[in-house]
């Protein structure tokens, strides 16, 4: 379980400032997520093969057909910024 001493070294590091008033908060968010890394933790998985790849010959396949599902003039209805049936867009070169 984290402390608040803890917690302020933590911000200190990971450069975040947190108001006194969220501290207690986000102290008892993250003493959640540490306490269900701990149950996982208790997981036995001794009997699991990581190797095991039996299942990668029943992934679903199908066929890659290019389809068009928009017509232009319904992509462009969506913007008020178009001409000569293009999107406009504010310039990001100089």
């Amino acid at each position: 379980m984290l402390e608040k001493e803890d917690l302020k070294k933590v911000c200190k590091l990971a450069k975040l400032k947190i108001d006194d008033n969220e501290q207690d908060d986000f102290l008892g968010k993250l003493n959640q997520v540490f306490n269900w890394i701990e149950q996982l933790s208790k997981i036995d998985v001794s009997q699991v093969d990581i190797n095991d790849l039996s299942d990668m010959n029943t992934t679903p396949e199908h066929a890659d057909k290019p389809y068009m599902n928009n017509t232009r003039e319904e992509l462009l209805s969506n913007t008020k910024f178009k001409k000569f049936d293009m999107f406009c867009v504010p310039k990001v070169v100089e």
